[in-house]
């Protein structure tokens, strides 16, 4: 199970300029975010790859794309990589999410790990198949260097269950546009590495104008 695990969000799409909530919602790579996928391709060379799983939307599978042709692994698509579930809240902008939702994004701001959104997921169904997923990766190989692209939402939710933390604590860790993460199985349990690594990018643009953030 001495598995290495290097976990990356997606590149930067046109609802992440715009501020919009995305979830399982889509929005294609900007200029900009293809350009972080191959600065994070042109990076990834330096690591053994052995496989690729990249969430089975849009914005990871283009990510995951622009990786694997650079280091000729083909990408497998799962659903278990996908984003939190936003439910009513896709497509919205903060500000209508704070006018129209906001009872519950009072929650999601102050008790991440309490608020239930309409039609949606919460964090602990983000745990629970994530958790699962790293698992059965862990039953399958052994000693394999992984690379997996997901969302922000879900990269920080699994880098809290590396850590045996609680999902109050989501704000806690950031996760920009192609950050790099590498977490470590050992005898003991997993050992987070390396975190939100975005030293490969030659132009890091921060965006947080995201409820997500």
């Amino acid at each position: 199970m001495a598995n290495t695990f290097y976990i990356v969000r997606h590149g930067q799409t046109n609802w992440n300029i715009l501020g919009k909530t995305q979830g399982h919602g889509n929005s294609d790579l900007t200029e900009s975010g293809e350009s972080q996928a191959r600065e994070l391709a042109d990076s990834m060379i330096n690591y053994p790859i052995d496989h690729i799983y990249s969430s089975d939307l849009g914005r990871a599978v283009q990510t995951a794309q622009i990786i694997g042709k650079k280091i000729n692994i083909e990408v497998e698509e799962t659903k278990n990589l996908r984003e939190m579930g936003f439910g009513v809240w896709e497509g919205l902008l903060i500000d209508e999410i704070k006018k129209c939702h906001a009872k519950t994004y009072d929650i999601w701001r102050n008790e991440p790990h309490l608020v239930n959104i309409e039609q949606g997921e919460n964090l602990h169904i983000i745990k629970e198949r994530i958790d699962k997923f790293i698992k059965e990766i862990n039953e399958k190989y052994d000693n394999k260097h992984i690379l997996l692209v997901s969302h922000s939402v879900t990269v920080r939710v699994m880098l809290l269950s590396f850590l045996n933390s609680g999902m109050e604590n989501i704000y806690r860790i950031k996760q920009d546009n192609t950050a790099l993460n590498i977490v470590e199985y050992r005898d003991y349990g997993p050992v987070i590495i390396k975190m939100n690594d975005t030293t490969h990018l030659k132009n890091n643009e921060k965006i947080n104008n995201s409820a997500l953030e």
